[in-house]
């Protein structure tokens, strides 16, 4: 169920695309250096959303493959935000008869952030993968991500590129050779707590311009930082950095970095949780450019279900991003934050499959030019609002909030911030990659969306015939419960807080929080979700999952 965009971001209005025939010449060079091969063409808008492989041939002597994309621009774009994007990815030669480069074949993704990329067994470029050169036919992989059309301000409606391929046999390519650094998989802590994390950071490999992973471990895990015990490092698609996140380890004891990536689809984003496996992100049709002319469509579209399906047999947990994030359906939106927002219908998704649901992303919310909060991060409310009806609808599926950050501790803006805003905080049996994903498919998690640093959030309930309190995630069986709620550090400075008891997303109790460390009890006998909402101000501070009260012989209690 999607909800209405808010009305002050509808001030980036803007026509939208149409097809057009007309043919535009690409650009002459994309830079230095003569090209073995130049491989040139034009895209409509017909195609959007799609990915076409230009296939092209390696010489069996060679140690690097280096492959540079050029496309022009909108002669007069209607907004400085309207552009043509076409993303760069790269597969070697198929082993078997298979007509799709896959799974097997992938080299690495840079997206529209990285035009001019190479591989060899001594290096690549982030994000890439370093390894062999095999001989036979490669593949580079144009995903059209955007096409402006005429009313945009591009006469043709259409985007005309070119791809120049750079091959070398040198021996200095060969050695020495990269190899992935073992990852550890030992607990971090092996004892169960409450413990604060990110889930979904960017460093090096996701852009060329982000924080290295150094400087995104350094903050992450500092005092001076954020004080985090655990981060899910997400990089873009790529599976490059899980093989190096084993030398930083041993430098940072007590912490965990958790394998993940960030798979782009042109519909929505999707974080692959420590699975230690690289799924398809192509859920667009793909094409196969036959003798630089013709496209030959060689899969047709598929539905995100299948990425949660892949995930969850590889043994990892999987996570909606920001949802709700410049939705698309909005002109020029989709230039802003491509492919940001959730839009696969509910059989394409199948709600089931999904683990986390990011409902605070980016900064906590909007302040005034003193630096008090005026209010949330205007994409947050309505992330809740779905989360809401996704639970009411049965699908238990945890609330989580994060960052999206990009540059360690800084980089602020719309959809990013620095790292911990926001912050999730989950009761795990252990810290680990195991422990993290059993408390995300159990609930046992809170969402601070400022900082780290802001009020905790405690939940219980008991009831008649239970043997130990549930805590929030928690299911439990009885006509009526007794609930206690408890926010620490909690006190107005500078504004009063405000515990709301939500119930089936509707406001059940609401308490002024006088004290850091505050107990509000109640009782309740209507089946639902009840969970928190801390206040301050119209800002959300803080979320919790809920704890489901459910009639007699329909469910049972689910703990760790």
């Amino acid at each position: 169920m999607k909800r209405a965009v808010p009305l002050l971001l509808v001030t980036l209005l803007a026509a939208p695309a149409h097809a057009h025939d007309a043919f535009i010449a690409p650009p002459e060079s994309c830079g230095e250096g003569k090209p073995r091969r130049v491989i040139q063409g034009t895209f409509t808008d017909d195609i959007e959303g799609s990915y076409v492989l230009v296939p092209f041939r390696v010489a069996r002597r060679a140690t690097k493959v280096r492959v540079r994309l050029c496309y022009d621009q909108p002669e007069s774009p209607t907004s400085s935000r309207v552009r043509h994007t076409i993303d760069l990815g790269l597969y070697e030669p198929r082993a078997g008869r298979d007509r799709r480069f896959g799974r097997d074949e992938f080299r690495g993704w840079g997206g529209s952030s990285r035009p001019d990329v190479f591989v060899s067994p001594k290096g690549a470029t982030l994000g890439f993968l370093p390894g062999r050169v095999p001989g036979g036919k490669w593949a580079a992989e144009l995903g059209v991500a955007a096409v402006a059309g005429q009313e945009e301000g591009d006469s043709g409606g259409d985007v005309a590129w070119r791809l120049e391929i750079f091959t070398s046999n040198k021996a200095s390519h060969r050695k020495p050779r990269w190899k992935p650094t073992p990852y550890d998989a030992t607990p971090a802590i092996d004892e169960a707590g409450w413990y604060k994390g990110d889930f979904h950071v960017h460093a090096e490999h996701s852009g060329p311009n982000d924080a290295t992973m150094r400087e995104t471990f350094d903050y992450a895990f500092s005092n001076e930082g954020a004080g985090l015990d655990f981060i899910t490092l997400s990089d873009y698609v790529t599976s490059r950095h899980w093989g190096e996140i084993g030398r930083y380890q041993p430098d940072y004891p007590n912490k965990l970095i958790i394998r993940s990536a960030e798979v782009i689809t042109y519909r929505g984003h999707i974080n692959n949780h420590a699975s230690a496996r690289f799924v398809d992100y192509r859920t667009g049709p793909i094409y196969m450019l036959r003798k630089g002319k013709k496209l030959d469509r060689i899969r047709k579209a598929k539905p995100a279900r299948r990425i949660f399906r892949q995930i969850h047999d590889a043994g990892g947990f999987t996570q909606v991003n920001h949802p709700t994030i410049f939705d698309s359906s909005v002109p020029t939106f989709g230039n802003i934050c491509r492919g940001c927002s959730w839009e696969y219908s509910d059989e394409e998704t199948k709600w089931s499959l999904v683990d986390a649901f990011e409902i605070a992303t980016g900064p906590g919310g909007t302040s005034s030019p003193e630096g008090n909060e005026l209010g949330p991060n205007p994409f947050t409310p309505l992330a809740i609002e779905w989360w809401d009806d996704l639970r009411s609808r049965g699908f238990r599926i945890t609330a989580v909030g994060s960052s999206d950050s990009h540059h360690a501790g800084g980089g602020n803006n719309t959809t990013q911030s620095p790292i911990g805003e926001a912050t999730t905080v989950v009761y795990a049996p252990e810290l680990s990659e195991r422990g993290i994903k059993a408390a995300i498919e159990a609930g046992h998690a809170y969402v601070k969306m400022f900082s780290p640093d802001g009020p905790d959030l405690r939940f219980e309930a008991t009831a008649e015939g239970l043997g130990q309190p549930a805590i929030m995630g928690d299911r439990i069986t009885a006509s009526t419960a007794a609930f206690t709620a408890t926010v620490l550090g909690g006190a107005p400075d500078p504004q009063v807080r405000t515990l709301l008891v939500m119930r089936n997303g509707e406001e059940y109790r609401s308490v002024p929080v006088p004290s850091d460390e505050f107990t509000y009890e109640f009782s309740a006998d209507g089946p639902g979700d009840y969970r928190l909402q801390l206040q301050r101000g119209t800002a959300i501070e803080a979320v919790s999952n809920p704890i489901t009260l459910a009639p007699p012989a329909t469910s049972s209690l689910r703990r760790l």
